[in-house]
């Protein structure tokens, strides 16, 4: 079995897996009792946890690019912590099953990305969307699946699918070969600062992290808002796969998008998409308004995760791109953290739809960074084919 169709599997069960918690552990966290405060908090941790770790999954990726054994221990990290928050009764169990579970995860999505960009090599990877619609598309069946499985058993149900779907990705990555690059041995944190120094890289890093931040906070309280207003599990399900089903065709025609108007500007555009969403969010008076603006984070998320990662990708030094797109989760996990603490806070204090306003004006801050590091610090805009590759 060629790496490009091992690699197609894993974006399925993987991203299969994270549709079956993702949307669903915030009104687990409440039905357990937790206050926004807490969740907030948790959440804060998890994605410190993540800033810490992923540039370090990363560059150890890197550092020993002979060896396939990296991405499957994230996975396993993951599931042990997956494990002990299914078992979970009180916050303290909860807190430490959460922090173990982003212990993993901040080394899955980084990896992950970076041994595709490695199979595609240097003159495809531009085509990195083609093959991370397929994660959209799993996410987008099992988060609606799982929906209606919370809705008839209840929140801790989200385990009977969650942990299955993550030991099926501890297998499906502990079978993709790698294809060396040559940089055994060199520093992690040597990496890091040569990838950094990279012009514009630091100020879109800077940029992306005020977006993400925007995001966090309005996604931390997403779902609660839609059950808030009346809304069932079930319809959680379905706005997160509105959201995915945007995603899925976008992603997979991004490098034709891309190569007609500049990967750059769609980064930077469709950051605003985030705006727009809180926005709108803010003003909803009725659940269902709630799901019919979610494909706006499906196009932002696209975007912007998409364009991050062909970005920082094409700009990496050669044998760096672990390290690139580690640093790339590492920012996300900063994000996380400012956005949770304060999306927590001023939720508690404004209310879901006041953090939803700020949430908008923070994401337009953002947006001027990102178009400032992309389209005005002279990195250059990426040159894209134009015939069909494929990742084998």
């Amino acid at each position: 079995m060629a790496a490009g169709p091992r690699i197609l599997l894993a974006y399925l069960v993987y991203f299969a897996a994270i549709g079956t918690a993702f949307p669903y552990l915030p009104v687990f966290y409440r039905g357990l009792g937790l206050e926004f405060e807490q969740i907030g908090i948790l959440t804060a941790l998890q994605a410190a946890v993540q800033l810490l770790l992923a540039p370090v999954w990363g560059g150890l990726a890197d550092r020993f690019p002979r060896t396939g054994l990296t991405l499957p221990l994230a996975v396993v990290v993951a599931t042990v912590g997956a494990t002990i928050l299914f078992l979970a009764t009180d916050v303290a169990v909860v807190f430490t099953g959460s922090l173990i579970l982003y212990g993993g995860l901040s080394g899955i999505g980084p990896t992950l990305d970076a041994r595709t960009l490695e199979a595609l090599g240097p003159e495809r990877r531009g085509r990195f969307g083609e093959v991370r619609a397929f994660g959209s598309l799993a996410f987008m069946l099992s988060t609606v699946a799982v929906g209606f499985l919370l809705d008839a058993e209840g929140a801790r149900s989200l385990f009977w699918a969650y942990l299955p779907f993550l030991v099926a990705t501890a297998a499906v990555t502990a079978t993709i070969p790698r294809r060396a690059t040559g940089r055994h041995g060199a520093s992690i944190v040597r990496g890091a600062g040569e990838f950094l120094a990279t012009r514009g890289i630091a100020l879109f890093l800077v940029g992306f992290t005020v977006v993400w931040a925007s995001l966090a906070a309005v996604t931390a309280f997403y779902s609660i808002q839609i059950v808030a207003l009346g809304g069932s599990p079930g319809l959680v399900g379905i706005a997160w796969a509105v959201g995915a089903a945007i995603e899925v065709p976008y992603m997979y025609a991004f490098p034709r998008v891309a190569a007609r108007f500049g990967t750059e500007r769609i980064v930077a555009v469709g950051s605003l998409s985030f705006a727009l969403r809180g926005l709108l969010a803010a003003i909803a008076v009725d659940p269902v308004a709630l799901v019919l603006i979610a494909p706006l984070e499906g196009i932002g998320f696209a975007s912007v995760f998409v364009g991050g990662v062909t970005v920082l990708a094409a700009r990496a030094p050669a044998g760096l791109q672990g390290t690139a797109q580690g640093l790339f989760a590492g920012s996300a996990g900063l994000a996380t953290i400012i956005g949770s603490l304060a999306g927590g806070a001023i939720a508690g204090a404004l209310g879901i739809p006041g953090l939803f306003y700020v949430g908008a004006a923070v994401s337009c801050i953002g947006t001027a960074i990102i178009a400032l590091a992309l389209l005005g610090s002279g990195m250059g805009r990426i040159a894209h084919p134009t015939r069909h590759a494929e990742t084998d």
